[in-house]
């Protein structure tokens, strides 16, 4: 995958209100297919970070302590 020019980090793809937009979550700097750089408002931003938080803790394996 692209990364992205100012940070190297990893380009994701993102539905904004069904439109396709591929962008950097670190720089939120985000475009659509032959469009110019934008920045998603702070609030799309926000959600955005809190859905990737939730993503990831779901992958992550649970612990399970046994009873002793």
């Amino acid at each position: 995958m692209d990364q992205c020019n100012h940070c190297q980090q990893e380009l994701i793809g993102i539905d904004n209100r069904g439109e396709r937009l591929t962008g950097c979550l670190s720089c939120n700097l985000w475009s659509a297919p032959g469009e110019k750089l934008f920045e998603l408002c702070a609030e799309d931003l926000v959600a955005l970070h809190e859905l990737r938080r939730a993503e990831a803790s779901k992958r992550m394996p649970q612990v399970h302590r046994s009873s002793s």
